[in-house]
């Protein structure tokens, strides 16, 4: 999978939610709804061990469909990895909603200058819960308030649609004033269609895409090259359920394409034995050379989110190598 070691581990540590996004691929999905996966301190010291740990540059807390801080041993992870590799970077992606501003207090503590949170809050108080089903305004903005004035770094990430672009300068405005390090646009590729809405429930319920030229996401969609930005950052991910991927993208395809299944269960091989496998390389050899494929989807360009900070616009792809 990757050709010149492991620095960094993307991890999704649970499965598990407060909110129900429209688009996400978590709402709806009977699958995932009846099987919460999430890794406990044990296991997570089984698949990290020290030796391990201590080679890594960077820890990302993140996944497909749960949120980390719904994760029952997260200020556990942290604290041992921080035991073991006390100069690593901790990136952390939630929608803030969950705890108490007691545990990001506690958080804050990982997350000083050279690391950082993203809180991923898409509107105001009258319109975030528009796409952040589930996520209450007064216990976001405590526990944002809360991590920031613990000393922690953050990042506030803002999705605009229709119901909230008029809203992004107030947006940054208010990021700055709760003590956020950066205020952050990510223009989202999920509609496919940027002239048509986001139908769900049923028929019922619509999300509309942003109007504004900026956010067209589709004149920024390219056909370059294959690069993988796994091997690119010498990244693996690991998902809830203890299973290793090249990546977030071709573990939630996994989902879609069980034919790629591989056996990756890290509750039974470790890291290495899974990469030194050569039906790991016949796998990952398979979907680069596959014209559908998610590789040849995600990283030639031709479908990823674009990310707009400082009034300079990339592919999220590039964000991470950036990151």
């Amino acid at each position: 999978m990757l050709l010149n070691g492991i620095e960094n581990v993307h991890l999704e540590p649970t499965a598990r939610c407060n909110a129900g996004c429209p688009m996400c691929s978590r709402t709806g999905n009977s699958y995932i709804l009846n099987n919460q996966g999430e890794i406990n301190y044990e296991q997570f010291r089984q698949i990290f061990p020290p030796s391990f740990i201590k080679g890594l540059k960077k820890f990302k807390f993140c996944g497909n469909y749960g949120d980390p801080a719904a994760a029952k041993d997260l200020i556990k992870f942290h604290e041992y990895i921080y035991a073991h590799n006390p100069s690593i970077e901790f990136i952390l992606s939630t929608n803030g909603g969950l705890r108490t501003p007691k545990f990001w207090e506690q958080l804050a503590a990982y997350y000083l200058p050279h690391s950082h949170v993203q809180f991923h809050i898409d509107g105001l108080e009258d319109t975030n819960e528009i796409y952040r089903v589930g996520v209450r305004w007064d216990k976001l903005m405590e526990n944002v308030k809360a991590f920031n004035n613990a000393g922690g770094t953050s990042k506030w990430f803002w999705i605009p649609f229709f119901h909230n672009e008029h809203q992004i300068e107030k947006g940054e405005k208010l990021s700055n004033e709760i003590g956020c390090k950066e205020f952050i646009i990510k223009v989202s590729a999920r509609f496919r269609d940027a002239s048509q809405p986001f139908v769900y429930d049923n028929g019922t319920k619509r999300i509309y895409p942003p109007v504004s030229d900026r956010f067209r996401f589709e004149k920024f969609q390219t056909d370059g090259k294959l690069q993988c930005v796994s091997e690119l950052r010498k990244e693996i991910y690991v998902d809830a359920w203890a299973k290793l991927w090249p990546c977030c993208w071709t573990a939630s395809a996994s989902r879609v394409n069980p034919q790629w299944v591989i056996d990756n269960d890290l509750t039974k091989r470790s890291i290495e034995e899974i990469m030194s496998d050569p039906v790991t390389d016949e796998w990952v050899n398979k979907l680069y050379s596959k014209s559908g494929s998610v590789c040849n989807k995600r990283c030639t360009g031709k479908y990823i989110h674009i990310i707009d900070r400082q009034g300079k616009q990339v592919p999220q792809k590039d964000y991470w190598l950036e990151e």
